[in-house]
């Protein structure tokens, strides 16, 4: 039985990715509570920590959306996700051994139900997505997320961020569309696959931000993991094909940067207002832009380089006045 599109390889043609590999940047070793499950201590948002996880989380995601592109053109899209949470889970795995099912199961089972499915559909969408448009227009495009999780937190959660915030996250919006130049994106199917992935992508940041008062990061993280293998291995058993040794170093580095990168928003949402950290996630753009010149020599060109300027301009208003705010 012929495999139908939305599991089988992509084989559509790309032009040079902008990005290249890079090293996940080490998972910071702040102390996380292993074995807590009972509510923990109302604490005040440490923004400015927040922000570094977000950092932390950019680096990690611009390495994974390139290990997913090289991927997708000779694996199936379940076949990727699943190596992805499958790979995840076993290196969590000592921390489960360690925590036990106190520290594993949660409470809250249908928060983590409800951000699992959100988490499985954004990912099915951009990792096929990925494979039929650019890198670039694929990290440009699947950027809007934070807007889409701001709207989230101030509607569902109650947090209210002030004009300058808000500012900020649109001045950083308009650094992306100078960079993605509004008419140049056809509004095709991957287009749409990646604007669905950004919507679902900010349902499950805001679960992430519900349960952050009693969950720790570690639980949540691999819960999420665990039932990403569990969703997308009945699929990828059925439409299976044999990785070959060249993909074996991009599957690699799609289960690191794709664990530390889910390690890093996480912990960045339960230390900070979403409306806060969200934005320095367009740092993925110029750092794509960066990346792709000192690994490929790849010269960005002037709009790329004035969309990174406007961002670098809007992250560092952002972290000024949180500096200036707990003083």
């Amino acid at each position: 039985m012929s495999a139908p599109r939305w599991y089988a390889p992509n084989t559509v043609a790309a032009a040079p990715p902008i990005v290249a590999p890079v090293e996940v940047a080490p998972i910071a070793d702040t102390p996380v509570d292993d074995t807590q499950v009972g509510p923990e201590p109302v604490t005040q948002p440490n923004n400015l920590k927040a922000i570094l996880w977000m950092i932390g989380a950019s680096v990690a995601f611009t390495a994974l959306v390139v290990s997913v592109r090289e991927l997708s053109s000779s694996l199936p899209t379940a076949e990727v996700l699943f190596f992805r949470a499958a790979f995840s889970v076993s290196l969590l795995l000592p921390w489960a051994f360690r925590a036990g099912w106190h520290g594993v199961l949660s409470k809250r089972p249908l928060a983590h139900t409800g951000r699992c499915l959100s988490t499985f559909t954004a990912m099915m969408l951009w990792f096929h997505a990925v494979g039929l448009t650019t890198l670039a227009d694929s990290v440009a495009i699947q950027s809007t997320y934070p807007l889409f999780t701001i709207l989230l937190a101030m509607l569902l959660l109650g947090e209210r961020p002030g004009w300058f915030r808000w500012a900020a996250t649109m001045v950083g919006f308009a650094g992306m569309l100078i960079i993605v130049r509004p008419g140049f994106i056809e509004i095709g199917p991957a287009t749409l696959m990646l604007l669905g992935a950004s919507v679902f992508y900010a349902i499950s940041n805001t679960f992430v931000k519900y349960m952050s008062d009693t969950e720790p990061a570690n639980r949540m993280v691999f819960i999420q993991n665990a039932s990403l293998a569990l969703l997308s291995v009945v699929p990828a058993v059925y439409y299976w094909v044999t990785p070959s040794m060249a993909n074996i170093p991009w599957i690699v580095l799609l289960v690191i940067s794709g664990l530390a990168a889910h390690m890093c928003i996480t912990r960045a949402l339960a230390a900070g207002e979403a409306s806060v950290v969200m934005p320095f996630d367009y740092l993925r753009l110029p750092f794509a832009a960066v990346l792709g010149f000192l690994l490929y020599l790849e010269v960005p060109d002037a709009p790329t380089i004035i969309g990174g300027i406007v961002i670098f301009i809007a992250v560092s208003a952002i972290a000024t006045s949180e500096r200036k705010g707990r003083r």
